[in-house]
Formats: C-alpha cells, structure tokens, sequence
C-alpha cells in the first residue's frame, strides 16, 4: 500500500496534468461517481492528499475522495501510450496530451467540498507528516500525550490517527533512525529520545517524498559510509535488509512481524 509519500507525490502529478487546465475528456466510471458524467463544463480546481487518501476538488463544490488501499492505482501517462494491463478504471481525466487514470479502486466517495472533514477516512485522521503546518514540535507533543504515550512504537507508528501518511517501511526506518527497538513506548523514553524520534519521523518522511521513497540522502550517506557501488540500489537503512550487513555497525538485519506486519531492525544499533 502506497504511503503518505508515495501518496502526496502521486497528488502533485495528478495536479501538475489536470489542476486549473482545460479538460477534454473525462469518464467517471465507479457508481458513485456515475452522476457526473452528465454534468458539462467540469473543471479540476486542486488536487492534494491526506495521509494516504488523495482529493480531487471540482469546480463543481464537490470532492472525489480516493483510497488506493491495496489495489488502487493511479497513473500518469500520454495519450498515446497503450495500456499493457488489465485493470479496470475508474477515473479518467484527459488535458492536453497526457491523461490521468484511477484503476481498480474501491474506497471512492464524491462529497460536498464542505463536508470533507466528515468523511468517514479523513475525519479520524491525525496531522499529515508531510503538512508543511506539522512540525517536529507538532510530532513532540502528540508521542508526549496521554492518548499515545502507552502504546508500543511499532504499532503507534501505523496509526494514522497519531499522525497520518507513516506507515511500514516508513516506521522501520524511523525507528532506525531514532536508535529505538519497536517494543518500547513513548513514556520509556528520555526527553533527548523523544526529541530524536519526532525529529526522525519528520525528517524521514519528508525525504522519503524528496527521494521518491528512499530514506537515505545520497551526500549524508557518503559522507559517514565513503563512497558505495550502485548507490542507487540503497533505499533503506533496514526496510527489506534482512541478514544483510548493517551500514553503520556490520552487524545483521533482522525481520519480525509486529502488527501483522514485517518490521527489520538492527539490536545493534537500536535498543
């Protein structure tokens, strides 16, 4: 499932192609969005995520809200450029040359613009990490909360009412980061600890949407490792590393699943 990086960086190409341009076709092809093909003169005013939802805002005062959830997809393409799968689509929006396409999808809702905060996804979720209004502090303050301050960090970290856009490979690597094993709770934590991991979960994210889901920054990397062959083969410190040798210490990557979930950490360099 697409994270809130992968999310929002899918939102800002849906934008680039159809925000504010003249729409030449479109085809609505879910049930709940049936109504709309009937309307003329449909325009995209914006388009943006939340946590791992994206919103299409119409110029009608109506939003189409998406959740990819497992199997939902959108894609980015020319007009002239073949389909090789067998999806089935459910949005369709063509500008110009290019076109963008929603497949597969199930979780689709079209609202009231004004209404978004009721729908039934949004409503329960937490401030977005990539938000530029949620801060390390904003982070900080909800991990030093009672509502979040007992639960273990490795379930907390997939909650997406403590903060929303986070999910697996991003926890692993925030954990990592953050020099912590996933058993422990915010309340086991120092205040230089706590401070570390809002800082980890910020910054984490927000290079996981610079660097299209890697967790690394290639000249921080390179500085403390030296140079390495094929750097563009290394996304993740730990995140699908196991019994590979850790970057920082040597010693070997393991996997558990936590949360139903597999989640990798080196008892080295966490603890």
């Amino acid at each position: 499932m697409p994270e809130g990086p992968e999310t929002k960086r899918m939102a800002d190409d849906i934008s680039r192609t159809v925000k504010q341009k003249e729409i030449s076709s479109l085809k609505f092809l879910h049930p709940s969005l049936i109504n709309l093909n009937s309307k003329k003169g449909i325009l995209v005013d914006d388009v943006t995520s939340a946590g791992k939802s994206i919103i299409i805002r119409l110029n009608t005062g109506q939003s189409i809200v998406t959740h990819n959830q497992l199997y939902g997809k959108w894609t980015i393409n020319y007009l002239t450029t073949k389909i090789k799968h067998n999806r089935q689509l459910r949005i369709e929006i063509v500008s110009g040359k290019k076109v963008a396409r929603l497949w597969s999808a199930t979780d689709i809702v079209l609202i009231n613009s004004k209404d978004e905060k009721k729908h039934h996804y949004l409503k329960n979720l937490g401030p977005d990490i990539l938000c530029s209004s949620t801060v390390e502090e904003t982070v900080f303050e909800r991990l030093s909360s009672k509502s979040y301050m007992s639960r273990n960090l490795g379930g907390l970290l997939l909650n997406q009412h403590f903060i929303a856009g986070l999910g697996n490979y991003l926890r692993s690597e925030i954990l990592f980061f953050s020099g912590l094993m996933p058993g422990l709770r915010p309340k086991d934590l120092n205040y230089d600890q706590l401070r570390q991991l809002s800082n980890s979960i910020k910054n984490v994210s927000v290079r996981a949407y610079k660097y299209k889901g890697n967790t690394i920054d290639k000249n921080d990397f390179q500085a403390r490792f030296g140079n390495v062959d094929n750097f563009r083969l290394i996304r993740h410190m730990v995140f699908a590393r196991k019994n590979q040798p850790c970057f920082n210490c040597g010693d070997i990557i393991e996997k558990i699943v936590q949360n139903s979930r597999r989640l990798y950490f080196c008892k080295t360099c966490q603890s």
